[in-house]
């Protein structure tokens, strides 16, 4: 931000709304906090879908029946990965939010199943929560995001 002042000496005045107006410029957001996500032991090649959820029945909702953007996911990654491990790192506004990720091995856009409903393709969550028959509660992936948090998920 260029700011020109055209009086040989600036005001009292002309200090306080430059002062002010630095502040505005130079501050760090105060509504954006850091969510990192690292995701290990990711054991193909293939798209990982990952997904920032900050309602919860979107979260439980969600079956990985198609990748993309939904009502509920506030921010996300989809991308190509080799086997190992990738971090993300979103900004976001304070509040809760959950993760659910997918790992699409044979890019059909979907976290495959087997006849009984089992996932055939790896998945996550946020604190590592446990899925049984569908995804966990919300209440066990969630976390609050204030400040600079890091989310490990192990696949």
């Amino acid at each position: 931000m260029t700011i020109k002042i055209h009086s040989p000496r600036p005001s009292k005045i002309h200090c306080a709304f430059l002062a002010a107006l630095l502040l505005i410029g130079l501050s760090p957001s105060a509504s954006a906090d850091t969510l990192t996500v690292t995701v290990n032991n990711i054991k193909k090649a293939g798209e990982i879908h990952v997904a920032v959820y900050n309602n919860a029945e979107a979260f439980e909702a969600d079956r990985g029946e198609k990748g993309g953007a939904a009502p509920g996911i506030t921010e996300g990654t989809i991308e190509m990965v080799e086997p190992g491990s990738v971090t993300y790192v979103y900004e976001l506004p304070p509040g809760t939010y959950a993760v659910g990720i997918f790992h699409d091995v044979n890019l059909n856009n979907k976290m495959d199943n087997n006849f009984f409903g089992v996932p055939k393709e790896q998945y996550g969550f946020s604190k590592n929560a446990r899925a049984f028959l569908g995804p966990p509660a919300f209440e066990a992936a969630a976390f609050e995001l204030n400040g600079a948090t890091i989310q490990i998920i192990d696949l």
